[in-house]
């Protein structure tokens, strides 16, 4: 009887189950270790200073607070229109990689500038990572210091 033997086997199941608490995965699926995405609304505030330029790139590095503190390295491409480029932050969970695009808002030594950014990835625990959000900032063309304030959210 072939129903006998599917029935004989859905009790084991059922009584292995009750007696160890063993848990049955079907192959494939997602196990118990499984987690769900977290999505965070990001506040952060820059401090760069110069590292280098080379004709219009400029490279920068300092330090972030806010909701994720750590270490900055930026490399942009300028033009008197336009700033392209990417930044990667430091934390102690992992990093978290971004492009922005942005345009400067004022001329002068110190100018203003702001634009979108967007996650382009992550290691750690925020391998994976997705986003997008918005900064500004002023820059001090002579020395190329700069202060940046960004908000956005983050799924990783």
């Amino acid at each position: 009887m072939p129903g006998a033997s599917r029935r004989t086997a859905a009790v084991t199941v059922v009584v292995l189950i009750i007696m160890f608490g063993a848990v049955v995965v079907p192959a494939g699926a997602a196990g118990p270790l499984a987690q769900a995405a977290r999505t965070v609304n990001v506040t952060e505030r820059a401090s760069l200073h110069l590292v280098r330029k080379s004709g219009s790139t400029i490279y920068q590095a300092g330090t972030a607070t806010g909701t994720l503190p750590g270490t900055v390295t930026t490399r942009f491409q300028t033009t008197p229109s336009r700033v392209t480029g990417s930044l990667r932050i430091v934390t102690r969970g992992g990093t978290v990689t971004l492009s922005v695009n942005g345009r400067p808002r004022s001329f002068g030594t110190r100018a203003r500038f702001g634009g979108t950014m967007r996650v382009t990835g992550g290691t750690g625990k925020f391998a994976g990572a997705s986003g997008h959000g918005n900064f500004e900032g002023v820059v001090n063309r002579r020395t190329w210091a700069a202060t940046v304030s960004a908000t956005g959210r983050l799924t990783y």
